[in-house]
């Protein structure tokens, strides 16, 4: 058996060395059993992507969908099992609530912007740099302090600061 046929049906096979399942094999299994049934929509989809193609409503799904799987991931690693439909369908009213639909609207916005969770942190930013000053404005600048040291010579001459 070569390498790569050895590495693909022991990628196939769902559970390790130890005899116990993976669980991001566990987690795929999950995640397709998590679907509601036909008789009942998750309505997610729905309320993020408010226009058909809506690119910002399509990077919150996303953004549901990456959190979704971390957290059968993180249920399997936990628990050791899938959840149940109860579970799921707990997670899915959690993740339902206008708070939290707000919430990965504003990370997929956020995003597009370039400032979301996977964009550079602050300290690995270029620096951006003051506008250019025109000349006008140095002009400007050397004709007050030239003014102000005459007051000062005016004022020291005259005694005005007697």
């Amino acid at each position: 058996m070569s390498v790569g046929a050895e590495n693909q049906s022991r990628d196939a096979e769902p559970w390790n060395a130890t005899g116990s399942p993976r669980a991001g094999e566990l987690a795929a299994q999950a995640e397709v059993a998590s679907e509601p049934a036909d008789g009942e929509r998750n309505t997610i989809f729905d309320n993020l992507v408010r226009v058909e193609g809506e690119v910002a409503g399509l990077v919150a799904y996303s953004i549901y969908k990456q959190n979704k799987r971390a957290w059968l991931q993180d249920f399997i690693k936990a628990t050791g099992r899938p959840p149940n439909e109860a579970e799921s369908r707990a997670y899915i009213i959690g993740e339902s609530t206008e708070r939290r639909l707000a919430t990965y609207r504003h990370l997929a916005a956020a995003t597009l912007a370039g400032q979301g969770p996977e964009a550079p942190s602050s300290s690995s930013r270029p620096l951006r740099l003051a506008p250019a000053r025109t000349p006008a404005f140095y002009l400007i600048w050397v004709v007050v302090l030239i003014a102000a040291i005459g007051v000062l010579a005016y004022a020291v001459r005259f005694g005005l600061g007697k």
